[in-house]
């Protein structure tokens, strides 16, 4: 430090050159962040609808899980139905 600065000129110096260099950095990840969100857009898609063929699936599963239980429930009655007593 040369003796015709001021006493602290070289904190605000380096004060001055971090701010920019935060700046410079923060700007580069926004970046990064809205470059990866516009390359990852095509592979999410658009999610509009999923809903409707979701509830389709459900109601396929349960009306199948219920004609299944009918089945078994009307084969274990009519074995017991079938079963001699002595």
């Amino acid at each position: 430090m040369t003796t015709n600065q001021p006493k602290g000129h070289l904190m605000q110096t380096i004060r001055v050159h971090l701010k920019e260099a935060f700046h410079a950095a923060s700007t580069y990840v926004r970046f990064l962040r809205a470059l990866a969100a516009a390359r990852m857009a095509p592979m999410i898609g658009d999610e509009r609808g999923e809903i409707a063929s979701w509830v389709v699936v459900t109601a396929l599963v349960v009306l199948a899980s219920i004609v299944i239980v009918g089945i078994v429930v009307t084969k274990l009655t009519n074995t017991a139905n079938g079963i001699q007593t002595p």
